[in-house]
């Protein structure tokens, strides 16, 4: 991979990768929306040059770009709060899935890397069993998995490389997400009571590094038509992981474990197994979970 286009290149995790590229020394299309898009972080990348087209007119990219290897494709749109139960929003964005492989196969991609959730894995888990109640996760978890195989076939039917990155729960000193990481830190960190979900479920958070880190070696190495888990290596109980926030962040805070009820499913800990990448790829998760935290803290 000498060059790559990225789509959602101002964003948390795109900003990352576009760092990773530059640091490799790839040259990186960075696909904004407008000129007010073009962050400074980007600006100061080396081997980043930004392109301004939209989603909606993603099928012209090929005037602004004459060639690139590999096509990262990260814009989604309604990926938090009630935007994922808006069906408007994910078919479009599964359109928007579809039309980029086609702007990735007229500027000459080689592959094509899709960006997928582990709400795909919740869907597989509990939507597809009588009598289960899925919420609004789930439509955007079944258009995720509805674009993963529909961009798959049409990959293969132009005679493009499909890869799909399942990406992970992703945190990070500059993520202003409402994530689960940020509210727990919030809460951790403040005079109200901190009660949670008695927190058995299995999870896997993974520093954004890391992410931006599995996405450049898939592009790189990863095998054609398979799809690649970007893990930590290291799931816990989500009450590890609270534990081991409070420790670090307000050691004296007592914590309500179960004092909310939960209503979801658990993943079995096997969906959190990222050997397979680590195989094929060579990749491994270089950021502990402790480490990323303290991170968080000096940003604070």
């Amino acid at each position: 991979m000498k060059s790559a286009i990225i789509t959602g290149a101002n964003g948390f995790i795109g900003t990352e990768l576009c760092k990773t590229l530059s640091y490799h020394n790839i040259k990186v299309y960075a696909v904004l929306r407008c000129e007010t898009s073009y962050s400074e972080e980007l600006r100061k990348l080396k081997n980043v040059v930004p392109v301004f087209c939209d989603m909606d007119n993603i099928l012209h990219l090929y005037n602004q770009i004459n060639s690139a290897d590999v096509f990262f494709h990260l814009v989604w749109a309604g990926i938090t709060g009630k935007d994922r139960g808006d069906y408007n929003l994910q078919i479009k964005s599964i359109r928007w899935e579809m039309e980029a492989i086609a702007a990735a196969k007229k500027v000459g991609c080689k592959r094509f890397v899709g960006a997928g959730t582990t709400a795909e894995q919740d869907v597989y888990a509990y939507s597809s069993l009588d009598g289960s109640t899925p919420n609004i996760v789930s439509e955007y978890g079944a258009a995720k998995i509805a674009a993963r195989f529909m961009s798959k076939a049409e990959c293969n039917t132009m005679g493009m490389d499909h890869l799909w990155a399942i990406i992970p729960n992703t945190y990070g000193a500059d993520d202003r997400s409402s994530n689960f990481i940020n509210f727990a830190y919030d809460l951790l960190a403040s005079n109200v009571p901190a009660n949670f979900t008695s927190g058995e479920q299995y999870y896997d958070f993974v520093e954004v590094r890391d992410v931006a880190n599995g996405l450049f070696h898939i592009g790189m190495s990863g095998k054609n038509n398979h799809s690649y888990y970007i893990g930590s290596g290291k799931p816990r109980r989500l009450k590890e992981y609270i534990k081991t926030m409070r420790d670090i962040i307000n050691p004296d805070k007592e914590l309500h474990l179960g004092a909310i009820p939960y209503n979801g499913v658990s993943v079995p800990i096997e969906s959190f197994d990222c050997s397979k990448l680590s195989r094929d790829t060579g990749y491994e998760a270089q950021i502990s979970f402790e480490n990323g935290v303290q991170a968080i803290r000096r940003s604070k």
